[in-house]
């Protein structure tokens, strides 16, 4: 099975360098790792240079002009430029434990797409993690029992979805979360990808989780051990109000009709972005 992870980015290096050490760190390697840069500020593609010489895996940057927030079509760019079977997906300030990535690839079957919740860092918390820290793997010094009983308490609601959902109780199974989950490559495809008709924040993640419920690709969450981790910083966008709400009931509502294809994903709509991509490595 190829891996592929893709990871989206817009600014905050430093949060991009700490996602790609703790992939090196990882028990089970990816292929390859497809950078997805929604057309930051900072030069993403000449801060990584320094790093590419000892990745232990393929490096490709694909960027799109910025043009607000357009996380739909940043993600479906990396699954364009991707060559893998199975793809995971990651936001830039995720990290995970030695086992992250092998716990994606132990439960990693077709018709099923793998989620979780991340332990979420303080400021302070964040701050102590460089790579000696990574390639010592002892998170469990670091995080909190508080942090950890949130953690257990999501993981658990997940799983009282999944056996919901697997009983026909519930419509959907886990809460699909669009920056760390898994899916196979022909799964994604069967939905045509993220919606590109989403634009600025809001709802593409929940509408792509109904999409694949709908077409019997259920969700499920094994990360009860091997947990991922989000780093602290100051958020990128401004207030919480979802622009996209009413578009998003239109759709529940085909979509549980049966209309579980993206009009405009990964194909379907002309791509009118001068896209920049590159292999690095």
């Amino acid at each position: 099975m190829k891996i592929s992870v893709l990871v989206t980015v817009y600014n905050n290096f430093e949060l991009l360098h700490k996602c790609l050490l703790s992939l090196c760190y990882q028990s089970v390697l990816p292929h390859e790792v497809v950078i997805s840069d929604d057309g930051s500020d900072e030069d993403i593609l000449e801060l990584l240079k320094p790093l590419v010489v000892r990745l232990p895996f393929h490096l490709r940057f694909v960027s799109q002009p910025h043009a607000g927030f357009r996380a739909s079509k940043v993600r479906n760019n990396a699954v364009r430029f991707s060559t893998g079977d199975y793809l995971i997906f990651l936001d830039q300030d995720i990290i995970g434990k030695r086992n992250f990535m092998e716990t994606f690839v132990k439960y990693a079957k077709p018709r099923q797409f793998l989620v979780s919740w991340p332990v979420r860092l303080t400021r302070e918390q964040t701050a102590k993690i460089d790579e000696p820290f990574i390639e010592r793997d002892d998170f469990e010094s670091l995080v909190h029992r508080k942090q950890k009983k949130e953690f257990y308490k999501q993981f658990r609601k997940d799983l009282f979805y999944f056996y919901m959902y697997s009983l026909h109780l519930r419509k959907i199974g886990p809460k699909l979360r669009s920056g760390l989950f898994s899916v196979f490559r022909d799964d994604l495809f069967m939905v045509n990808g993220f919606d590109e008709k989403y634009q600025g924040w809001g709802n593409e993640d929940d509408d792509l989780g109904h999409r694949l419920h709908v077409a019997g690709i259920r969700g499920r969450n094994p990360f009860s051990k091997h947990y991922p981790l989000h780093l602290y910083h100051e958020p990128n966008r401004i207030g919480t109000q979802r622009t996209n709400l009413t578009y998003y009931r239109q759709r529940l509502v085909e979509i549980h009709n049966g209309d579980f294809r993206a009009e405009c994903g990964l194909t379907g709509l002309p791509d009118d972005d001068q896209l920049l991509k590159m292999q690095l490595v």
